[in-house]
């Protein structure tokens, strides 16, 4: 599947850099708004589009309506992100180092709590082709997934000064724990689905290096970090679905009410993991055992 070999880089601007968004001239949303699309309302979601995309762009929306009154059921507070459905001629990156990225990832932008997903069906990093149902949940999860960054400085840590930590294995951890928390609870054959496909990444290649230290990924070519990058986003998101299924929303809570967000900007992998493994008990060794070559990304029993 080409998504899963090119990778997820969304994030990857966001990999040895500062944990500061840094400020755009004019910014994502305004860059958006100058397109001159279409838009809409679902609920507290605005949504631009291009007239041809109108019934995506509100399916879209609609998801991710539903996905704000989950959390806001569940957590008591909620806030409205925009969404841009966005065509391969309009599309951008936002992000330092970002201008070379292909068309079709989701990326989300914290400062303005703004969403964009690609409008395209037929091309895009995460198009097969195969299946177009395959493809759409799948544009659909990584959606959720971004929602799931913005979620976290939203939910869990809405006073601190960063939009990040730094800490970004961490940070990719807890917007996919969000996107499965909401998939799992809404759609469970889609959260079953989901973790086929990202045992099948995790199966399919190991990185010559397997380490939570991410720096050494720079050194690596446009298609090795692609395609290790992937890899890693799969077996993050299968740690994410096993610790959802025996800790569920008690562990964002948790995580809510004992991290130093206030000091997440200089958050390590060595202070963090005692923290997490007092937490979600096995966390530890689950790093260890990756640390030492052992790969122990398995989905979990649904």
């Amino acid at each position: 599947m080409r998504w899963l070999t090119t990778g997820l880089l969304g994030t990857i601007g966001l990999i040895g850099v500062s944990t500061s968004v840094a400020a755009q001239n004019p910014s994502p949303l305004e860059t958006i708004r100058a397109l001159g699309l279409d838009s809409a309302d679902v609920g507290g979601i605005r949504v631009r589009y291009v007239p041809s995309d109108h019934e995506h762009a509100l399916q879209l929306a609609a998801l991710c309506e539903q996905v704000v009154s989950y959390f806001k059921g569940e957590f008591g507070t909620s806030f409205a992100p925009q969404l841009a459905v966005l065509r391969p001629e309009h599309w951008f990156v936002p992000y330092a180092g970002g201008e070379g990225e292909p068309y079709g990832i989701p990326w989300g932008w914290i400062p303005e709590l703004l969403i964009a997903v690609p409008a395209s069906l037929d091309q895009g990093v995460l198009i097969n082709g195969s299946d177009r149902m395959t493809d759409l949940r799948r544009v659909r999860f990584v959606m959720l997934h971004e929602f799931g960054h913005l979620a976290s400085k939203q939910l869990l840590h809405p006073s601190s000064g960063q939009p990040y930590s730094s800490v970004r294995w961490f940070d990719e951890l807890i917007a996919t724990y969000f996107a499965y928390a909401f998939v799992r609870a809404s759609d469970p054959d889609w959260a079953g689905t989901a973790q086929n496909e990202w045992q099948g990444v995790v199966d399919g290649f190991t990185p010559p290096i397997v380490s939570l230290d991410w720096s050494h990924l720079r050194d690596l070519s446009p298609v090795e970090f692609a395609r290790t990058y992937a890899w890693y986003q799969n077996l993050l998101n299968l740690h994410a679905a096993a610790l959802y299924e025996e800790h569920g929303l008690d562990l964002l809570r948790s995580l809510r009410d004992r991290l130093d967000w206030q000091n997440a900007a200089s958050w390590t992998t060595e202070g963090l993991i005692p923290i997490l493994d007092d937490i979600a008990p096995g966390f530890g060794a689950w790093v260890s055992a990756l640390e030492g070559g052992e790969v122990t990304g398995h989905r979990p029993e649904l």
